[in-house]
């Protein structure tokens, strides 16, 4: 059981990862939001640490590789899938809390898998984003960091409202 202090410490990481990923939601150019959401993983990665949580940090070390290869616009199939199966299997290997703790591990396969198919297609990207929060959130509330699960789904809603005026406004 984590203690009160790791408990607010963890969500203190989340309020910072919460900012980045709401910058990034709202971001028009793929570069720029994938760029943003590398910041987000370092304090998510920090928090889930800290609670114990250690699938998602696993899949928070992926996620800035599998982000950083998305910014160079990497066209690599092997480089794509090993990404992938490096989330599954560190995933699987520091899981910690059972059948929850795959939660992450989905949302992160889930988000590679939209990074890489859907290279070109913003919408399709978005989409997969909010998908990613929702699951995220689930998992952050499960390890007790309400911060996290809160920020989680406001970044869903965010990123929803973006890309319903993106499309209203012509832009999508």
């Amino acid at each position: 059981m984590e203690s009160v202090s790791e408990i607010i410490i963890g969500n203190v990481c989340s309020i910072f990862a919460m900012i980045s990923d709401s910058i990034s939601g709202t971001r028009k150019k793929r570069s720029q939001m994938l760029g943003i959401q590398i910041i987000s993983q370092f304090f998510y990665a920090a928090g889930s640490f800290i609670l114990k949580g250690y699938s998602s940090v696993a899949q928070n070390v992926v996620a800035v590789l599998r982000n950083l290869a998305g910014i160079k616009n990497v066209k690599s199939k092997a480089v794509e899938w090993v990404l992938i199966l490096l989330g599954v299997v560190l995933g699987a290997v520091f899981n910690n809390r059972g059948i929850l703790g795959w939660l992450p591990i989905v949302a992160n396969f889930e988000y590679s898998v939209s990074i890489f198919r859907f290279k070109d297609n913003d919408r399709a990207l978005k989409i997969s984003f909010i998908i990613n929060m929702v699951m995220y959130s689930a998992f952050s509330f499960i390890i007790m960091n309400y911060v996290s699960g809160i920020a989680n789904l406001v970044v869903a809603g965010t990123t929803a409202v973006a890309l319903m005026k993106n499309r209203s406004d012509g832009q999508e």
